[in-house]
């Protein structure tokens, strides 16, 4: 908690000042004590050093906090102070946020992090979508009207997709619209996330999102029987840069795979076994079918 404290610390006071760092710092951590009672324990002081870093006292009860919990409050912490970053400098900062904050943590407290659920991967692509959202964007051209679009395709179907204000366009390998998606729900639900905390099974929506493909289990599949790097990994799936690095946010979310390093993942216990009851079900079906 100290060292993400400090490193917040650095983040913001480098674009505004270490006053207005640690003020910032002070009311997230207040305006969080009654989602996470245990944030009491924790006291940032108004002196502090610009070489040294900011003063954390911490009551030593903290340590008996369970650790998913600290995770999910250093996880709201950080979302909360990207934004209101973003809302005080007026600076598109979503593209670098994460990234410096790495920097500050160092690999050791990165792994600590990553193993109290803190998906700092997952907070810097929705940072990424913000910043993409914000970009001013050309008109739209007149959809030609003799053009029907077909509203039904899988999420295999879908290859690439960019966004246009507020809206996400779905297309498919050969370059076809394959749907719009209006993101105003999605951004309350992540402004939701943001300002509250609740058990994993009061929040459905997320979790139904999260299913396994086919693709996906294609791509367990290649993990399993060979190292390859992303580029390798693109041309065998058929699929583009984009639509794999979503497959493996959605297959870390779901401790299917997990980072050994900053940029190198593999397969988990739970992705393991479940390749192995993929090949216990095909196996079935194959012994239940019709007899040729």
């Amino acid at each position: 908690m100290t060292r993400v404290i400090d490193a917040l610390f650095r983040v913001v006071g480098r674009r505004t000042l270490n006053s207005h760092a640690i003020k910032v710092i002070q009311t997230v951590l207040s305006k969080l004590v009654p989602t996470f009672d245990f944030l009491d324990a924790v006291t940032v002081h108004d002196e502090f050093f610009l070489l040294e870093g900011v003063e954390v006292t911490i009551d030593p009860a903290f340590d008996a906090v369970e650790p998913m919990q600290v995770g999910k409050a250093i996880d709201t912490m950080i979302r909360v102070i990207y934004m209101d970053l973003v809302e005080t400098t007026g600076e598109e900062v979503g593209l670098y946020f994460i990234t410096e904050l790495k920097g500050h943590l160092g690999d050791v407290v990165l792994d600590d992090l990553r193993s109290r659920g803190v998906d700092l991967v997952g907070i810097q692509f929705e940072q990424h979508l913000y910043h993409q959202m914000k970009e001013p964007r050309p008109p739209k051209p007149a959809p030609e009207p003799e053009e029907e679009v077909e509203p039904f395709y899988s999420w295999e179907t879908v290859s690439t997709w960019k966004y246009d204000n507020n809206v996400c366009l779905l297309y498919d390998s050969h370059g076809k619209l394959l749907d719009t998606i209006q993101l105003d729900l999605l951004i309350e639900e992540y402004v939701r996330r943001v300002t509250e905390t609740t058990d994993k099974e009061e929040k459905p929506s997320v979790r139904t999102i999260l299913r396994i493909t086919d693709k996906d289990d294609e791509f367990l599949g290649m993990l399993q029987q060979r190292d390859m790097d992303v580029e390798y990994a693109v041309t065998l799936l058929h699929v583009s840069r984009q639509k794999l690095e979503t497959m493996i946010q959605k297959l870390l979310q779901l401790e299917m795979l997990q980072y050994i390093s900053d940029n190198e993942v593999k397969l988990t216990e739970k992705g393991l076994q479940h390749l192995l009851e993929k090949k216990e079900d095909s196996a079935q079906r194959s012994l239940n079918g019709p007899l040729q």
